[in-house]
């Protein structure tokens, strides 16, 4: 695929690379493609809509994806820090040894989607709905899940220290060694205080 990217573009059956950062486009499709070592650092693509897409050793850093709608996507080694994936629909998706640290998943709806081995650090799912996903052996420390929805949701091997919003959580399911943190994180969202002094008395 040569050119910059367009408004209402539709790519199908190509293999996609070079730099397209800080390009804007709305509406771009991608179809059947297979996108690697490719650059899109800062670009601003509303509604981008990729199905049955590989995208591997690509750099989606700072990328707004606004309502992309994701369907049969497979994203390998790829960097997406601070990457803003926002109010987007993402259907049998896997997510795999990938960077996206401080990305953005507000209001989203993931189903069927598999994040494994990724720096989530700090990644924001508030109000998203995550039905019948699965985050394995990623880092969430920090991330975010107020007010989300999670029915089937399977967390095995990730750290899930400093999670805000776990009482959202409902219906997620963690592994022993996990209890822990995520009791921690619960207690926190109540206000409930662990004090070993009965009387309570100020120092």
């Amino acid at each position: 695929m040569d050119g910059p990217l367009s408004d209402d573009r539709t790519i199908a059956r190509a293999f996609v690379s070079g730099d397209f950062s800080a390009q804007t486009a709305a509406g771009v499709t991608l179809e059947q493609c297979r996108v690697a070592d490719a650059q899109f650092t800062g670009a601003s693509l509303d509604r981008l809509r990729l199905t049955d897409v590989v995208v591997e050793r690509s750099d989606l850093s700072g990328a707004d994806v606004d309502q992309a709608n994701l369907l049969r996507v497979e994203f390998r080694d790829c960097r997406m820090s601070g990457a803003l994936f926002t109010r987007a629909r993402l259907g049998e998706v896997s997510i795999t040894r990938c960077r996206l640290d401080g990305a953005s998943f507000r209001m989203s709806e993931a189903r069927s989607v598999a994040f494994d081995a990724d720096d989530l650090r700090s990644v924001d799912f508030y109000a998203s709905k995550l039905v019948d996903t699965r985050i394995f052996d990623c880092d969430l420390t920090g991330a975010e899940f107020s007010k989300a929805s999670a029915p089937g949701l399977r967390l095995h091997g990730s750290t899930l220290y400093d999670v805000k919003g776990s009482d959202s959580l409902s219906g997620a399911v963690i592994e022993s060694s996990q209890v822990l943190a995520v009791a921690l994180g619960v207690l926190s969202a109540l206000r409930i205080e662990v004090d070993d002094d009965r009387e309570g008395t100020a120092g």
